[in-house]
């Protein structure tokens, strides 16, 4: 039975490790510029809907 705790003891520290981890490497200053520039992709492409509606509009 002792070889079973043993075993959810350190699974659950290497967890606990890992997240903390993550969680240093999300919120360190050197992701922070890669980080702003993924978040602001969504929004680096807002004149090709306007090109795509004229583009439409010149079909019919």
């Amino acid at each position: 039975m002792d070889d079973i705790n043993f075993l959810r003891t350190l699974v659950t520290v290497a967890s606990f490790i890992a997240f903390v981890a993550i969680v240093a490497w999300a919120w360190s200053p050197k992701q922070r510029s890669r980080f702003n520039e993924a978040a602001q992709l969504p929004f680096a492409d807002d004149a090709r809907p306007d090109n795509d509606t004229a583009r439409m509009e010149n079909r019919s």
